[in-house]
């Protein structure tokens, strides 16, 4: 398991997943290439959004390049424990056919 922390948030790469923790907020992803951490290999993918504590519409749009950057390199993302206000946000821009959301988990 690699960690990776940055400014406010943190990924972790396990296999078959990648946990975000934090805050992913505009303040903590200035600068920040948009992409998958190393060592996330698979045709699938979770990418475990339960630890966050706060997200806002840059942190989706971050998530939306992230998911991008994986299609290129031939990995679906699946995204579970999403928050609430990700779900809405994610249903006001029309996300949600684009992003693969496990809504069974909470």
């Amino acid at each position: 398991m690699k960690a990776e922390r940055v400014a406010g948030w943190e990924w972790r790469v396990e296999p078959g997943a990648v946990r975000l923790s934090g805050d992913l907020v505009r303040a903590a992803l200035d600068r920040q290439h948009p992409q998958l951490p190393a060592g996330v290999v698979g045709p699938q993918v979770d990418v475990h959004l339960g630890q966050l504590r706060r997200i806002d519409t840059a942190g989706l749009a971050w998530l939306t390049a992230v998911q991008a950057d994986a299609e290129e390199k031939g990995v679906r993302l699946r995204y579970t424990h999403a928050p609430q206000a990700l779900r809405q946000m994610m249903g006001v821009y029309g996300l949600d056919e684009l992003m693969t959301l496990e809504t069974g988990l909470d």
